[in-house]
């Protein structure tokens, strides 16, 4: 069997044998349903050519292990952009003006007192 990617052969994994590696685009795959007993020469089971509503764009849907669902992908990236989206509209905290106000009446209190001390 041949990586859908790189075109080098693809071999079993040890640990799992529903799954062929690929160990130059370090990928792994799931193997389709008819080749599980040997592996096979052929690229993996395409489906249908689906056209979508969005683009009139013909499409070839590969079984891979490593990829969710379009729905669950559509999910996380519109949960994502609402995240992004409530990150930009967060507003810089106001910051209260009582404390550098006493802190400037502090400091011409004290000047004044050492100008006192220094006078008399």
């Amino acid at each position: 069997m041949k990586c859908p990617i790189c075109g080098d052969t693809l071999t079993p994994s040890k640990k799992n044998p529903d799954y062929m590696l690929c160990h130059s685009c370090r990928k792994k795959f799931r193997i389709p349903e008819k080749h599980t007993t040997a592996p096979a020469k052929t690229a993996p089971a395409r489906t249908e050519p689906v056209s979508s509503d969005e683009d009139d764009d013909v499409e070839f849907h590969f079984r891979y292990a490593n990829i969710p669902p379009k729905e669950v992908r559509d999910k996380r990236e519109r949960e994502m952009k609402k995240a992004y989206d409530d990150m930009l509209s967060v507003e810089e905290e106001k910051v209260s003006k009582a404390p550098i106000i006493i802190l400037a009446i502090a400091i011409i209190v004290v000047a004044a007192v050492i100008v006192y001390m220094l006078l008399k």
